[in-house]
């Protein structure tokens, strides 16, 4: 591990070629050089207050190793190569990922020798696995049902905290009636996201004012502007607009809860005469239809690092039209994501997000339904875990209790 392969990863996302989805994420950065094999040194056009978080180890921040990527080729991501406190072993596809103890790591071996990752789709399934000690920890819990059973449940520990992120719905706003922002407005109105947060999820989730969570230090709900529920509204805007019974489609991924709470949305949307349809797609056909640009709606949740300029650019930036991640193709954000990233303090870089709040509810390019509580659950036997705000674990400080 040299930084030839630090210059080869980032210069692998910033090459158009790639088509990463997150090359938007390094706008700015003019230049990756390595004087040296322990040397590393990013050239930006402007100054970035952020840029430190667009490096560590998510999406756009994986280190890869350039010898393995050049002679596996399309191969790499079904057999990766890193320098982390685990060794990949195998990828059962759809089933299970196991790793072993790095026992060279730098930062020391871990405690635990193996670490299995098992998808199992039915919650109430994993909920009886855990409890019967034939897992040690339940990620990214969303049953309420599931999560109420665990909180009862002995010999079990609940952890639960808010998430970084919101869940969105991204309107294509160069797409037939979505260009108007009257449109945009209705659809927001329409929606009964309260209804959706204490019906459908029985007030595992929370009420989203913006894209942000409070979970950032700049976030802020001042002068930004909320959509109660009020379907007269939403149809008096329709009407305003010349629009009547236009078809609406809400692409989504097949994963809890994913492919199924769109649909009462759809069904509030249909109430208003707009003939909403929900599509729900495997992953990777979701990622594919996301990237072509051509989608007229997406659910999406932004995961990232605790930073709001990873989510903001990759929802908002023109550099992070298609292929990347800006399906809204919203074009009037980034003057104030570069006065936020080259704001030389906290009051500032404040304000200048706050104002893209703001900007950002007034146009409506990106509707938020509602923002993520992450539960997780382990056994009695788990010891030194830490949950965190993003959907990820680490493992590597995780010991087992008579192990």
């Amino acid at each position: 591990f040299t930084s030839d392969d630090v210059k080869f990863s980032f210069d692998r996302i910033l090459d158009p070629a790639t088509g990463s989805a997150y090359r938007g994420q390094l706008a700015g950065l003019k230049e990756v050089q390595a004087p040296d094999p322990m040397t590393v040194r990013f050239v930006l056009d402007a100054p970035n207050s952020g840029f430190l978080h667009k490096l560590c180890a998510f999406n756009q921040g994986w280190i890869v190793s350039r010898r393995a990527v050049t002679e596996i080729g399309e191969r790499y991501s079904m057999n990766p190569i890193g320098t982390g406190p685990f060794v990949f072993e195998r990828w059962a596809t759809g089933n299970e990922v196991r790793l072993s103890a790095n026992a060279g790591y730098f930062g020391g071996a871990p405690s635990l020798t193996d670490l299995s990752f098992r998808v199992v789709r039915d919650e109430t399934a994993a909920a009886i696995a855990l409890e019967n000690r034939e897992l040690d920890i339940f990620f990214a819990l969303q049953s309420p049902d599931v999560i109420d059973r665990l909180r009862r449940a002995n010999a079990v520990t609940m952890l639960d905290r808010p998430a970084n992120n919101t869940v969105n719905l991204v309107l294509n706003t160069t797409a037939g009636p979505l260009r108007d922002v009257r449109v945009r407005r209705a659809i927001m109105h329409a929606m009964n996201r309260k209804a959706l947060i204490d019906g459908f999820f029985r007030g595992t989730k929370t009420e989203a004012t913006s894209v942000l969570t409070p979970t950032f230090q700049e976030y802020t709900d001042e002068g930004v502007p909320r959509y109660a529920y009020d379907p007269d509204r939403a149809r008096a805007l329709l009407r305003e607009a010349g629009v009547s019974n236009f078809r609406f489609e809400i692409t989504t991924p097949a994963l809890n809860p994913y492919d199924r709470f769109p649909v009462p949305l759809a069904n509030d949307l249909q109430q208003v005469g707009i003939q909403a349809t929900v599509r729900v797609l495997e992953r990777a056909a979701y990622g594919q239809a996301r990237s072509s640009g051509n989608v007229q709606s997406c659910i999406t949740a932004v995961v990232g690092p605790p930073d709001p300029d990873a989510a903001l650019v990759t929802l908002f930036h023109t550099r992070s039209f298609s292929p990347g991640l800006n399906t809204s193709r919203y074009d009037r954000a980034d003057a104030l994501l570069a006065e936020a990233a080259r704001a030389p303090d906290m009051v500032q870089r404040k304000a200048a997000y706050g104002r893209l709040l703001k900007q950002s509810m007034e146009d409506v390019p990106v509707l938020p339904l509602f923002a993520e509580q992450l539960f997780l659950a382990h056994g009695a036997r788990v010891q030194g875990f830490v949950q965190n705000s993003l959907f990820t674990v680490n493992a590597s400080p995780v010991s087992l209790r008579g192990a």
